[in-house]
Formats: structure tokens, sequence, C-alpha cells
């Protein structure tokens, strides 16, 4: 799957570059292909339900929480202490006629040490140091990373009930009806909550969406032994899925399709072979965390400078920086952690 989610991190960093661009993204692509490139969180949720669902029944609970927080947190520790020692100060610096002043910086409100210690438990508060980012569309320096919070909790929801199941004296015939009965619940849960200004971006709301799709990415695993491929399934799986994301709101749909995506991504992942560099070399986590502070301070580089640059090689750019503090988050910190 290392493949497809790099294909999803690309998506979230072409979408924000046309936000931080401020260029309208249906003038220079298909809507069709927008729309789908909307849907890149919602494909990294079905996929890491239906990887860590595998993880949780391979390893005891201690052993699957030491392996999750070694994938995700010292990762995401090192990217935040760069932005307050590089990205944040590289642009004060160009901000500044390119002088730094270091005690300036620190006095900037919300200083950067705030910015690190609220960002250390994943948090989504106070994500802003000073007002570097003022001249550009964007309100923090960690826009991305504001789905890991999330993805860590449906990680302990679905070790913790995958624990008591395999505790207690439920045949595992029946695992899937369940994990299928709290993706429906949370589902039904979320779409029946009440409209109203800022749903979507409440915590419960947010909550509800994003383990809803995480469990539906875990009943896949648990019956992957009776999936086989068909085209009598997929092609079906196929149109109802573009339906729904063609018609329904982002948010229904991403619910609605869980399932069955999963089961296209699985079959898709099966047929498209991966470049052996990519397959061997997960640089996806890197490339999703590193590409919003990247996009800010190379935007903030163009418009101080009032460079004459399209979106193109704008996003061009992004993705050359990016990558390479991707392969550095990978080869120097994600994989040699990993491999202990």
């Amino acid at each position: 799957m290392n493949l497809f989610r790099l294909i999803f991190a690309a998506f979230v960093l072409i979408r924000h570059s046309f936000i931080l661009f401020e260029a309208n993204i249906t003038s220079y692509m298909p809507n069709s292909l927008n729309v789908l490139m909307s849907f890149a969180v919602p494909f990294f949720f079905y996929v890491s339900g239906y990887l860590i669902t595998a993880s949780t029944i391979k390893n005891d609970f201690k052993t699957f929480l030491k392996k999750r927080l070694a994938r995700i947190y010292p990762a995401y520790f090192v990217c935040i202490l760069l932005i307050v020692i590089l990205f944040a100060p590289l642009t004060y610096t160009i901000l500044n006629n390119g002088t730094f002043d270091l005690v300036s910086y620190l006095n900037l409100n919300p200083s950067p040490i705030k910015f690190f210690i609220y960002a250390l438990p994943l948090n989504l508060f106070e994500n802003n140091i000073g007002t570097l980012l003022q001249s550009i569309p964007a309100d923090n320096w960690n826009v991305s990373s504001w789905t890991l919070i999330f993805e860590f909790g449906c990680y302990i929801a679905i070790a913790i009930i995958m624990a008591i199941l395999m505790k207690s004296k439920i045949r595992k015939e029946h695992y899937p009806k369940l994990v299928f009965a709290i993706y429906l619940i949370l589902g039904v849960a979320y779409v029946m909550m009440p409209e109203g200004k800022g749903k979507a971006l409440t915590y419960f709301g947010l909550g509800l969406y994003l383990a809803s799709m995480f469990f539906g990415g875990g009943f896949i695993y648990l019956i992957k032994d009776q999936l086989k491929f068909s085209y009598k399934l997929f092609v079906p799986a196929l149109i109802y899925c573009a339906l729904c994301m063609a018609f329904l709101s982002r948010n229904v749909a991403g619910i609605f399709i869980a399932i069955p995506m999963t089961y296209i991504l699985l079959v898709l992942s099966v047929i498209v072979k991966s470049p052996r560099f990519i397959k061997e070399n997960d640089i996806s986590y890197g490339t999703y965390i590193y590409a919003w502070p990247v996009q800010c301070l190379i935007a903030i580089f163009i418009s101080y400078n009032s460079l004459n640059v399209n979106i193109w090689e704008y996003i061009i750019s992004v993705w050359i920086l990016t990558t390479a503090f991707a392969l550095f988050s990978w080869f120097i910190i994600e994989k040699p952690i990993l491999k202990k």
C-alpha cells in the first residue's frame, strides 16, 4: 500500500498548494480529478483501518502500542522541532529582509516555544508562531497533522476492541459483524448529527466521521479471506463509489463508500505494481507531515519577493523539497526506529 499512501499524500499536497497559491483548482484540472483528490484523508483512513486491524491481531496490546507510537511520534516530533528551528526562523528571516534576531524570534506571540510545547501531544491548538503566516492564506504551521490525534485514537479503540474480542468467548467468525456494527453506528451517528455552523469541524463530529471510515477499512481486513477479485464485484463497487463521490457531500460519501472503496484499493494494490524503491521505503508519512511547512515557506518566499511563478512551478518546487525532507525522515528517523 506504500504507493497508494504516497499518492494520497500527493493529493493533499496538490490541493493545499492551490489554497496557498490562491488559485482556482478547477481552472487547472477536471473537477472529477479535484473531487477524487478531496478524498485523500478518507482514503488514508480506509487503508489505515485495514492495516492497523491486521496489526492488532498479530501483536499483543503492549507490542502493538509500542509499534504504533514508534511509527507516528518520533517523525512527528522531529517535524515540529524543525518547524521551530528551521522553517519558522527562515520565514522570519525572509520577512525581515534577510536578518534574523533570535531574541525577537523567541518573543513572538504566540512564541515558538509555546507552539512546540502545545504541539507535543498532537494538539490541535496554538499552531501559530507569531504572525509569520499572515501574508498567505494559512492560519497555522501544522495543518496536515490535524488527523494524527484522531488516527491514534482509532488505533487505541480498535486495539481495545480486538483485545476484548480475542479474550472473550465470541467466535472469530463473528468479529466482522461486530466491527461492521461499530462502523455503521458511528457513520449513522455522524450523518444524523443536526446541521449547524461548524458541525464538520467539531471534534466530536470529526471523531465519528474518521472513526467510521477507519472501522470500515478494518471490516474489510476481517473478511479479506472471503473476498476474491471479481469484475462482478469490482465494477459495481467502482460505479457505486463514483456516484457517491459525485452526488453526495464529501463527508457523507466518505462514510458510505468506506467498505467498497477499501476493497477497490486492496484490489488495485495487487494489480498495480509499486516501484521497488517505494515498496521498500514508505516515504508517504514524511511527505504528509512536511508538505505544509514546506509549502508555507516557499509561498512566503515567492510572495515577499514578488516572484513570477505559476502554480505548477510552485507545486514542483514544493514536491522536490518535501520529498527531500520525507527521505530524511524515513532513512534517518522512521526506518531505524522501526527496525528496533
